[in-house]
């Protein structure tokens, strides 16, 4: 069998592509948790060195390096465990997990929605009281649980992209390295004073991202459990349009254009994309968008409304002395 050099040429553009998409995912993912604990340690080590307290720096240190060292342990144990499984064992424990790690992101972002105008304020009175106390160590604490968190987030999407998607399992360890070294940059160009980072903006921008997430990785567990036969689709299935979009890069089929293959792979991996769903998927993906965005985008308006009154406050106060 002879190949011609543009059937070579076509086949090494197919693959470049495939393994650029499949970097996209985990590349974004990683990027996302992992900006978010580092400005937690920059917001700590700015604060520290403008109350010239340098001198605690030492226990950030050790909060993050046990953070990030717990995160790979976690990430090897549920990798072991969650490849332990096959047939109808399987789906349960995927869909089971699934349903249980989406519930787990939806209150971390529920939590960061809580939080996250008041992030900054929040992180340096709690440094400030350990140090008042001299309970030092709770700074270590501190850093070592918001760090933990978000390793174990990114344990739990990374698994969720891998398993719904096409992505390989190297892909998504080369991608999360991508990202979070490019997390760290921007970090030590935030602590340096280079470049600043819009921290509402930006919680806003990946919350929002986070939800569809979150919502997708939900209703995939809700679709291994019915695979499994524990669950009643209602309507096994509604439709059916992988002909027009189908969920993965390349699909097999001549007459579908790449972009959409492109577009279909990362609707796939990144929000639960699937082509032929049942009816019972249908009701639940928006509902829990719906019921998921409603409640984050009060909490943060809610936060943003006290921040503004303390704001004010301070200000009537200084106004009052002078």
């Amino acid at each position: 069998m002879i190949i011609s050099l543009t059937q070579i040429e076509k086949l090494f553009k197919v693959s470049t592509m495939a393994t650029f998409i499949d970097l996209i995912t985990p590349i974004f993912l990683a990027f996302r948790e992992g900006l978010e604990a580092t400005l937690v340690v920059v917001i700590i080590l700015v604060y520290l060195k403008k109350t010239n307290q340098r001198k605690y720096n030492r226990y950030v240190y050790i909060g993050a390096i046990l953070a990030i060292l717990s995160s790979i342990l976690f990430a090897i144990i549920f990798s072991i465990t969650f490849g332990g499984f096959s047939g109808i064992l399987e789906e349960l424990f995927e869909g089971i997990t699934f349903i249980i790690s989406g519930i787990f992101i939806v209150t971390l972002v529920l939590w960061v929605s809580k939080e996250g105008p008041k992030m900054r304020a929040h992180l340096e009175e709690k440094v400030e009281q350990s140090i008042e106390t001299q309970k030092i160590f709770s700074i270590s604490i501190l850093t070592f649980v918001i760090i933990i968190r978000e390793g174990i987030e990114l344990v739990l999407l990374l698994t969720g992209t891998t398993s719904i998607g096409s992505i390989t399992q190297a892909s998504s360890i080369i991608g999360a390295t991508i990202g979070l070294g490019i997390a760290i940059v921007i970090g030590i160009l935030t602590f340096y004073g280079i470049r600043t980072i819009d921290l509402t903006k930006f919680f806003k921008i990946t919350n929002l991202m986070l939800i569809l997430f979150a919502a997708g990785l939900i209703t995939f567990g809700i679709h291994e459990l019915i695979e499994a036969g524990v669950v009643n689709p209602i309507i096994g299935e509604v439709w059916n349009i992988k002909h027009i979009l189908p969920e993965s890069f390349p699909d097999g089929n001549p007459a579908t254009p790449e972009w959409l293959e492109i577009i279909g792979s990362l609707l796939k991996a990144l929000f639960g994309y699937n082509a032929n769903p049942s009816l019972l998927e249908i009701i639940i993906y928006p509902s829990l968008l719906i019921s998921i965005g409603i409640i984050s985008l009060k909490l943060w308006k809610r936060t943003n409304a006290i921040v503004i009154m303390e704001v004010e406050k301070e200000i009537q106060t200084k106004l009052s002395i002078d």
